[in-house]
Parts: structure tokens; C-alpha cells; sequence
């Protein structure tokens, strides 16, 4: 993998890479400094390990100083940014999102699908859910990743 993505960089063909290992993402921060492509950290459960540092994900999330070295925005599942209840119902926001924009990363949230059951405060309505991360009045993710097949999530500030 690494040998191809240092051939599309010299190509300028990719967008975006993404990965949930540190050691990746900082093995080819150099090659890509000067291209336009963005490297994207994804988080993984919070109490998941990551392999190349041995810190779980949920720790690394509070050194995102640490992540800007590697990374320009990172990729977070969307129960980092709007706490759940065990019950299915929304809770307040968490800081991540103003924390990484001040940080200087962007923020891509994930793990929106509608075929799974989501928090009963969108009434079943996953482009209500969707908006609650781009148009609250008081944070907007950068973008997202989806599982929705006719509904796109299109970033913005």
C-alpha cells in the first residue's frame, strides 16, 4: 500500500487518505506535505487499541496537538460529537469538533447509515440526524462518511 500511495502522489491523484494507524499516516506525512491531498486519522472505539502506539483511541483523541503531525483532519464515528443514552436518545454535544478546529484539523464524521436504528430524536429521519452535525448554530463537522444510498453528506463551515 505504501508503494502505490507514494506513486499517487507523485501524480497528485488522491483526494484524501485515511487510516486508523498512526504509524501509516506518519510514515508518509513527508511524501504527501506538498500535495493536495489530505491525511485523514480515523478514530476507532474509544476503547480500541491502536496497534502502532499502543494508546487507545479515546486517549488519543484528547492530544490532538499530537494528531496535527501526522494528520489534517480526522475521522470520528458520530457518538464522539452527540453523546447517546443507552436508551436511544441524544444527550448533549461533546467539545471535539471546536477542539479539533482549533487545532487547526477538519472534522469528517461517520457511521451514519439508515438501515441500522439511530437515536429516536430524528424521528427515523437521518437527513434530520445528518443536519444536526452541519447546521446546529453551534458547530459544523467539515464532512462525513456515509452508509446512506440516496442521501449524500456534504460538508461545510
Amino acid at each position: 500500500m505504501w508503494r502505490y500511495l507514494l506513486y499517487l502522489s507523485k501524480h497528485n491523484i488522491p483526494s484524501y487518505v485515511s487510516s486508523p494507524e498512526v504509524g501509516f499516516l506518519s510514515s508518509i506525512v513527508g511524501r504527501f506535505r506538498k500535495s493536495k491531498a489530505k491525511l485523514i486519522f480515523r478514530f476507532l472505539g474509544e476503547d480500541t487499541i491502536e496497534p502502532s502506539t499502543n494508546v487507545i483511541y479515546g486517549l488519543l483523541l484528547k492530544n490532538l496537538t499530537f494528531v496535527k503531525t501526522f494528520a489534517s483532519g480526522i475521522l470520528i464515528p458520530k457518538y464522539y460529537i452527540w453523546l447517546v443514552t443507552s436508551s436511544g436518545y441524544v444527550e448533549s454535544y461533546t467539545s471535539v469538533v471546536m477542539d479539533a478546529h482549533r487545532e487547526g484539523l477538519e472534522v469528517f464524521a461517520s457511521e451514519f447509515a439508515n438501515d441500522v436504528l439511530f437515536s429516536y430524536n430524528y424521528s427515523y429521519d437521518p437527513l434530520a440526524e445528518v443536519l444536526s452535525f452541519i447546521d446546529n448554530g453551534i458547530f459544523s463537522v467539515d464532512g462525513g462518511c456515509d452508509r446512506l444510498p440516496h442521501n449524500r453528506i456534504r460538508g461545510h463551515r
